[in-house]
């Protein structure tokens, strides 16, 4: 039940944000699904991530400071639910823009 509701709060957030940019730029809906799904799926990755650059900041910071060596996190991320549908959003998206501008495309 907590994966459903993820997954219907991510794509009415998607599709909210996907709605304001459309009406604040007087464009199409499928205009910018595509790229938002992206962004939103990359900001996901970014900030749920271990062991990054800022990890590697922060952890540069502290030794400084306390003059104590820290171990070093190894890379990880764990894919979310939220994180698949971003993802399942931009399939889907890509899908009906090539549809939808079908002209220009061919």
């Amino acid at each position: 039940m907590k994966k459903i509701m993820m997954i219907l709060w991510t794509v009415a957030f998607l599709l909210a944000v996907n709605t304001g940019i459309a009406w604040l730029t007087n464009s199409a809906f499928i205009d910018f699904s595509f790229f938002l799904g992206l962004l939103v799926a990359f900001a996901i990755r970014f900030f749920n991530s271990a062991g990054g650059h800022t990890t590697k900041a922060i952890d540069l910071q502290v030794q400084s400071s306390t003059g104590i060596k820290q171990e070093s996190e190894t890379k990880k991320f764990l894919p979310s639910t939220g994180f698949y549908t971003c993802l399942a959003y931009s399939a889907v998206s890509l899908v009906v823009t090539f549809f939808y501008y079908m002209d220009y495309f061919v």
